[in-house]
């Protein structure tokens, strides 16, 4: 969960980023389209410019024609229709702008060259012509030259008119208007004398366009075929006494469809280029982070472990050490004193009492190897609760009065018989009822209580154990590591009593494979209380648990005389003790050192065969499965189907799972309890 978390964080952050990306981007192509815009503006502004200058110099070139006319006359020269005639058709040029070229005296055009074509504008009052009156004033007003049209001559066809005023000094040095000298222009001719149609084959689209002086009207002065100048530039052309306006855009637009394409691609690619390699770099800086948090966690449980391995080894030195050195010195007692038979018998005794000690403190390693290991699995079976008390109060009544400890059994059940894993939860009880013994002085009392509590379901009830003694308690600190492997409180009370720090880690790790809870409540020097809590279904119609029976010897109550025995068995001492036992019970007992000899002895038995074969696991050349396997397949059924009894030290559950897999018919734990191997010889023969 914590790491779909962090790559939900992970996600959301490249979201930004990439919006924020996209964002950047976006603003920094718009600047370089506007950039593009604006250098694209510039060259057309340029190209614009460059056109009306060309109009312009073209305009002033024609003047130079109208100019002479009107420096004759302001010269008070009187030019006859036979000079003007000769002098027009010098001035006329050969490239087919200027049509015609007329003066008109009083503002009355009265003279044209050439007059073919031109006589229907002899006589025109251009100060009084609708179309022309407005221009011409102006003209003779401002005494600039002015260009008036195009529209339709009088003399037919379109053209345009510049009139140049003309003026003349009288006597008196005063200006008077003469005048105007006239170019009637062919405008078509003239803009290609301009060269403004080859803006359209430079990527440009166009339009030349002026005022209508009467009416104010657009009046389109030129043009490309392109007629939609929405978002042309505008560059203002002044020429005198008017205002013309030349609007120029690009063919492709100002921003071209490739290039809002090609924008378009690099905003999107490089937001997600770049948000990928954020992603990447965020990913691996999680893995490292994630890589560094192991290694250095690893780097923890490995100095943990080697710290533990070394507490272990330390408490296994001094507790293994504590037992073997009383077996081993009762043991030189015994034999230094082998006629004081008193002496030997209590030596021996106290022999086998450190042996149970040395065996509980193996079987507590083994135990919590087994936990640790996860190969312990729950047993569930159906059990009297009400047996569960009596089993606590026989194995505990006798120890407890002893050491004059009070012990009390009490209950609150309605239902009594349940399905639970009671040999785990006898386990439980027992660690925590020795633990309660043993820190419990003398007169102290020791309470083992078992109430049943609400249903918590249909047929499931909460059930409460509670173990509570006088004793000597634990400190707070201790409380907070009790279930702590090797732990044992440093006080001068529990540093006098003997234990491995095993029995409370054992009873929590078994409480958390049952699914139950456990709860302590304790004080210096006034005792403690373990509360256990499971959850259990009650199972009152097949309710059989049978009585416990005592660790007391049983006496010998087997009839084995006669009864053939194989014992498979590789150690020396082993074998030296299983047969002093099955002698004592009378049985006739042959040996084999390994599996291999096991099997060929039951193949030659056919004479003699064996009632029971008492079969070692761990041994060379052959192991106790694999030899029970080979005898199950015998061809001989009556041997192959020999009873055959596992006698191992591989005591967990899964071993007898193993040796009744392999087809055997029991399974005894070394070292070997007297009663039990009684019982299972006696359940078999």
């Amino acid at each position: 969960m914590k790491n779909k978390k962090i790559n939900r964080n992970i996600l959301v952050k490249a979201g930004l980023v990439l919006v924020a990306c996209l964002f950047i981007m976006s603003g920094a192509v718009y600047h370089l389209m506007k950039f593009s815009v604006q250098k694209e503006t510039a060259q057309a502004q340029y190209t614009a410019e460059a056109a009306t200058r060309r109009v312009e110099a073209q305009l002033n070139k024609y003047l130079v024609v109208t100019d002479v006319l009107k420096k004759l006359i302001k010269n008070g020269y009187e030019i006859s229709g036979e000079d003007f005639g000769t002098l027009s058709g010098f001035m006329m040029d050969n490239d087919g702008v200027i049509e015609a070229i007329e003066y008109a005296r009083d503002g009355v055009v009265s003279a044209a060259y050439p007059l073919e074509g031109n006589e229907e504008a002899i006589g025109l009052n251009l100060l009084e012509n609708p179309e022309r009156k407005k221009e011409a004033t102006l003209a003779m007003t401002s005494g600039q030259y002015t260009i008036a049209g195009p529209f339709e001559l009088a003399q037919g066809g379109t053209g345009t008119l510049l009139l140049d005023p003309i003026y003349t000094i009288d006597e008196g040095g005063e200006e008077q208007f003469w005048g105007f000298s006239l170019l009637v222009l062919n405008w078509d001719a003239f803009l290609e004398e301009v060269h403004l149609n080859k803006m359209e084959y430079s990527g440009y689209y166009y339009q030349l366009w002026r005022r209508n002086f009467s009416t104010g009207e657009k009046v389109i002065i030129a043009q490309c075929e392109e007629k939609e100048m929405s978002k042309a530039l505008e560059v203002v052309c002044e020429v005198p006494n008017d205002t013309w306006y030349f609007e120029i855009m690009p063919k492709e637009g100002w921003v071209t469809s490739s290039e809002r394409v090609i924008s378009i691609l690099c905003i999107i690619v490089v937001s997600f280029l770049i948000t990928f390699i954020y992603w990447q770099y965020a990913v691996r800086h999680y893995q490292e982070k994630i890589y560094k948090k192991e290694l250095e966690r690893a780097a923890a449980e490995a100095k943990a472990a080697n710290e533990a391995k070394t507490r272990f080894l330390f408490n296994m030195s001094h507790d293994i050490r504590t037992p073997m050195n009383a077996i081993l010195g009762f043991a030189s007692m015994a034999e230094e004193n082998i006629a004081d038979t008193e002496k030997v018998q209590s030596s021996l005794e106290k022999v086998k009492i450190a042996g149970k000690e040395l065996l509980s403190l193996i079987n507590e390693i083994l135990n919590i190897s087994h936990i640790e290991s996860g190969t312990m699995k729950k047993i569930m079976e159906t059990a009297d609760l009400y047996e569960f008390c009596r089993t606590m109060e026989l194995l505990f009544e006798q120890s407890m009065a002893a050491k004059g400890i009070s012990f009390k059994i009490a209950t609150d059940i309605r239902e009594s018989c349940v399905i639970c894993d009671i040999q785990h939860m006898r386990e439980i009880c027992i660690n925590l009822l020795s633990n309660a013994q043993k820190f419990t002085p003398e007169g102290g009392s020791v309470i083992f209580a078992v109430v049943q509590k609400e249903e918590v379901r249909e047929n499931v009830f909460a059930y409460e154990i509670r173990i509570e003694d006088t004793g000597i308690g634990m400190s707070e600190e201790f409380q907070k590591i009790q279930f702590e492997l090797f732990e044992r409180e440093e006080s001068n009370e529990v540093s006098k009593i003997e234990g491995t720090g095993l029995g409370l880690p054992i009873v929590k790790r078994l409480m958390d494979l049952l699914d139950g809870r456990i709860e302590c409540v304790s004080e210096k020097g006034k005792g403690t209380a373990y509360t256990l809590t499971f959850q259990l279904e009650t199972d009152e119609q097949h309710c059989d648990a049978e009585p416990s029976t005592s660790d007391k010897p049983e006496k010998n109550t087997g009839n084995f005389a006669g009864k053939h025995v194989l014992l498979v068995e590789d150690n020396e001492l082993n074998r030296e003790i299983a047969l002093y036992l099955l002698e004592d019970m009378k049985l006739r007992v042959d040996i084999a050192e390994d599996g291999v000899i096991a099997v060929e002895k039951v193949k030659v038995s056919a004479k003699d065969r064996y009632d029971l074969i008492l079969m070692d696991v761990q041994m060379p050349n052959m192991n106790g499965y694999e030899a029970t396997v080979a005898i199950r397949h015998l061809e001989d059924r009556t041997l192959a189907e020999t009873p055959i009894i596992a006698m191992t030290a591989n005591a967990f559950e899964e071993d007898k799972r193993a040796a009744l897999e392999a087809g055997m018919n029991g399974h005894l734990a070394k070292p070997i309890n007297v009663n039990e191997m009684m019982r299972a010889i006696r359940e078999l023969l």
